[in-house]
């Protein structure tokens, strides 16, 4: 029998109920590429292949799983495997466009990894969705709107890319193990329309802002006001607080923060 490896941050998902509804939410087709994160024993796996999707390719970081997935290798040709580090493995390597993740996220590396695909090299991401389980107060955060107070930096720096939407909520007793904390889906989709803003600006312009929460944003974005005579803030916005401004509004001060550079 396996032995969970509590280092790993291991809790798999058994609730059929659960899993089905993860699985409902992918827009998935004929020509749609899947890449699973943490299959574990493939319970999540084997649901979307009943979707029929071109391929599916999970990467697993415990090489004790690998009996599991070899099995669901052997009984179906669409379904590939990889023990890696989710952290450093090139996604783009097995898939260039057309492609889903899917995502149980241990606990200690989601947000890690959620920057890592929401700005690939090259950039624009060609994930078209991307559905994840956090920790339900971090899929909260990710999904949360100006004025929320759980509204932040990866609340914008997300939502700048994909439409994200807090699905449901896990309760512990669909693992095993059961964690400690529920869990919570979101589900991103890739906007349409990309910013062209650059990345990096985006990321300074929210991250100064967000550094001195309780402060007005005049003061909380001088380090960036006085290093560039250029970097004024629009009309009425001095006295606003970080969580006043929409994901639109940072898009617009990361690319006054650009054209002063």
């Amino acid at each position: 029998m396996f032995k969970h490896k509590k280092r790993l941050g291991q809790n798999f998902l058994i609730n059929k109920d659960i899993i089905k509804k993860i699985a409902d939410i992918g827009i998935i087709n004929k020509d749609t590429n899947i890449i699973e994160i943490g299959p574990g024993s493939g319970s999540l796996t084997e649901e979307l292949l009943k979707r029929n999707p071109k391929q599916i390719f999970a990467i697993e970081f415990d090489k004790d799983l690998s009996n599991y997935l070899e099995k669901i290798k052997n009984n179906y040709q669409n379904f590939n495997y990889e023990i890696s580090d989710a952290l450093t493995f090139d996604e783009k390597k097995i898939f260039k466009k057309n492609s889903i993740i899917f995502g149980n996220l241990p606990y200690n590396i989601s947000l890690k990894l959620l920057i890592k695909w929401i700005y690939s090299d090259p950039w624009p991401p060609f994930y078209d969705q991307m559905i994840l389980m956090f920790q339900k107060e971090v899929a909260e955060r990710l999904a949360a709107g100006e004025g929320n107070k759980d509204y932040g930096i990866t609340s914008i720096l997300l939502q700048a890319y994909y439409d994200c939407e807090y699905v449901f909520t896990v309760h512990e007793d669909s693992f095993n193990p059961p964690p400690k904390v529920k869990s919570g889906v979101i589900d991103c989709r890739l906007k349409s329309e990309l910013p062209t803003c650059d990345y990096g600006a985006l990321k300074l312009v929210v991250k100064t802002a967000f550094s001195q929460r309780r402060k007005t944003l005049g003061n909380a974005l001088k380090p960036l006001t006085t290093s560039r005579s250029g970097f004024v803030l629009p009309d009425g916005w001095s006295g606003m607080r970080a969580e006043q401004l929409g994901v639109r509004d940072y898009l617009k001060l990361a690319q006054i923060w650009v054209e002063n550079s």
